[in-house]
């Protein structure tokens, strides 16, 4: 029997080696290991401490190893993506060693098979940043802490040293794996036997004095604080939405998830003991502390919660689901690890298309797109949208692109961008567009207002890119349009005066429509957002044309998304964003179009009672002569968070 549950072991290892080597010259950096490169070129150990690591949020450790590593080894993304390729393969082996410890043979085959075929594990164990390396520190420190408490009185004092080992390890390399450490050690107090107490005392001072060396870099950072300026609050399903993660949000596994533990719950004999209360509690309790931790630290302190620290303790709930299955034969055994495999295998190759997804890096495709359309050679202008320049300016060294490249960053704002439109429009027939998640979404009606025609849109997780030209408007749906004709019969607008139709002037029609001085409040657009087909990630783009002929100042087109108790969002564009040379070459004033554009989220869709609001705010008390007040949904990308939500 043991050599055949090997033999199942092996199964599951090298079905989790192929996930992770799967075309392994293929795997891009993320922008997250391309900063810690960018981080490795300096020239003495104390330069790195204080330019490389002080400033990263991240303890030593693993920028450490990777500015060593790379110095021998190299910049490709092979040879840095390898060792944490190898410690992902590792912490599966070190999972299904602690669950046979603490368990059975089958616990340890099931818990060894998710770890090996999830996304969650796989996509980490292919990203060189300290999480799945701690995820590896973290179970061979509870595998050594095993060993010490369940060891005869007459071993060596081996497992001591290497669980002082594994555990400076997770101190060294990430804030939440130290606080695992710090967990787990304390935990062990409750378990160790009395005459072992003082070894493992002094371990635990011997793992305090290896870690004084790095206490300024943690005082440092704890007082610089987390991530907040990018990674929001965590809401109250937090926990779920994790669950779901980690399952892949996937039916199919939740389904293969809840027949495991009903099964393992019905081959329990009424005069059997219903679960080691030991291992389950402390499993629970390193589970949910951690979690707890961050979790409220993030509301009330700093963001910092994210999947990615989750991952070491993550193995526990495993054991909290599992934990409590009986020991089946070799068939039955291999018949579950043959299930959860295909199972999350299928899921993580077509559901989640992680191959296709994590393999295509938005700025490394912008980069190879310019290449492959030789835009250099199609009058068009070439513009990216991109918070990290390094980057871009490595794949187009890698490419050897020389084509002209704007980077939206040379404009200081929405309207020198306008600017340049409106003075090169007639030199291009093309506009290639190129944006991260972060992308400011008015540059797209902008550009629509010079390239009206959408030739393609191509979508990668964390990104989008497009191809307009000049031409009819397409891809985008009317939801509402108020041009002050008598043929308007939408019932969305209210607080409409027919003594402000004006019909000496107007951009289309014969009408147009004055907010006096007066009037600080324009007329109002209001409809459920469940009366209209929509998408999470699509975009809202509210416009109107105006003939304002004074000041723009404190004139702000303005959207929200609210029921009758609380808003979910407020946003608003000045009018003096768009504000351009606005005479013709007569002398004459001419329309001009002012935007506000915003991107649906899930959160909102899920609230069926939420209605979009829309109205200008005359703040400044203007005379402002509009028309053409339309509200569009832009399609927007499925995946542009595709790797942590689902699609």
């Amino acid at each position: 029997m043991r050599f055949k549950n090997n033999i199942l072991l092996l199964i599951i290892l090298l079905t989790a080696t192929i996930l992770r080597f799967w075309h392994y010259s293929e795997i891009p950096f993320t922008n997250d290991e391309f900063s810690a490169l960018f981080r490795t070129h300096y020239d003495s150990f104390s330069e790195l401490i204080s330019k490389g690591i002080l400033i990263d949020g991240h303890p030593a450790g693993i920028q450490v190893f990777i500015y060593y590593w790379v110095k021998v080894f190299g910049y490709s993304e092979m040879s840095v993506k390898f060792p944490f390729i190898i410690f992902g393969i590792l912490a599966i082996l070190a999972l299904y060693k602690i669950a046979k410890l603490w368990y059975n043979e089958t616990v340890a085959l099931i818990c060894a098979s998710f770890l090996a075929s999830i996304q969650y594990s796989v996509m980490y164990s292919q990203i060189a940043r300290p999480y799945i390396s701690g995820l590896f520190f973290t179970l061979l420190m509870v595998y050594f802490l095993t060993k010490i408490v369940l060891q005869k009185e007459n071993k060596k004092y081996s497992n001591y040293i290497f669980f002082i080992i594994s555990t400076s390890l997770c101190t060294y390399n990430h804030h939440f794996s130290l606080l695992f450490a710090l967990i787990v050690g304390i935990s062990g107090l409750f378990f160790i036997k009395r005459n072992q107490l003082l070894p493992y005392l002094l371990s635990g001072t011997l793992i305090f004095v290896l870690y004084i060396p790095h206490l300024p870099i943690f005082f440092y950072q704890l007082k610089v604080g987390g991530v907040e300026g990018w990674l929001g609050k965590p809401n109250n399903d937090y926990l779920i939405v994790y669950l779901k993660y980690i399952f892949q949000y996937s039916f199919y596994v939740y389904i293969l998830v809840l027949c495991l533990i009903i099964w393992g719950l019905l081959q329990l004999k009424k005069n059997t003991k219903f679960i080691n209360k030991k291992y389950f509690i402390l499993s629970l309790i390193w589970f949910l502390l951690p979690f707890l931790i961050g979790f409220f630290y993030s509301r009330y302190v700093n963001s910092v919660i994210q999947f990615s620290v989750l991952i070491f303790n993550f193995p526990f709930l495993l054991f909290v689901l599992f934990g409590h299955i009986k020991e089946q034969k070799v068939k039955i055994n291999a018949l579950i690890v043959g299930i959860i495999l295909s199972t999350n295998v299928l899921v993580l190759v077509f559901q989640r298309k992680h191959f296709e997804i994590f393999y295509n890096s938005p700025q490394e495709q912008f980069i190879k797109e310019i290449k492959k359309n030789d835009f250099k050679n199609k009058k068009t202008i070439i513009l990216i949208y991109d918070y990290n320049r390094k980057i871009s300016l490595h794949y187009i060294k890698k490419y050897k692109i020389k084509s002209e490249i704007i980077c939206f960053d040379k404009f200081l704002n929405e309207g020198e961008f306008l600017h340049f439109l409106e003075h090169n429009k007639s030199k291009y027939d093309n506009i290639y567009f190129a944006g991260l998640s972060e992308s400011n979404p008015l540059i797209l009606p902008i550009i629509t207002d010079f390239f009206r025609e959408l030739s393609w849109q191509k979508n990668y997780n964390g990104g989008t890119s497009y191809l307009f030209k000049k031409g009819k408007i397409n891809q985008i749906k009317m939801i509402d349009k108020l041009n002050f004709e008598s043929n308007n019969k939408s019932k969305n607008w209210t607080s409409i005066s027919k003594q402000n139709y004006i019909d000496t002037l107007s951009f289309s029609g014969e009408k147009s429509y004055l907010i006096d001085s007066l009037s600080e409040w324009s007329i109002t657009f209001k409809k459920k957002l469940s009366e209209f087909e929509k998408n999470k990630n699509d975009l809202i783009e509210i416009s109107v044309k105006t003939y304002l002929q004074g000041n723009l100042k404190d004139a702000i087109l303005v959207a929200s998304l609210e029921t009758k108790d609380s808003s979910f969002y407020w946003g608003g564009t000045p009018f003096e964003i768009f504000k351009i040379e606005n005479k013709t070459s007569k002398g004459n004033f001419k329309w001009i179009t002012i935007h506000h554009t915003f991107k649906l989220k899930e959160e909102y869709l899920k609230n069926k009672d939420l209605r979009l609001k829309v109205f200008i705010w005359n703040k400044g008390k203007n005379n402002i002569l509009i028309d053409d007040f339309e509200i569009k949904l832009r399609n927007g990308n499925p995946l542009l968070y595709g790797l942590f939500e689902s699609f």
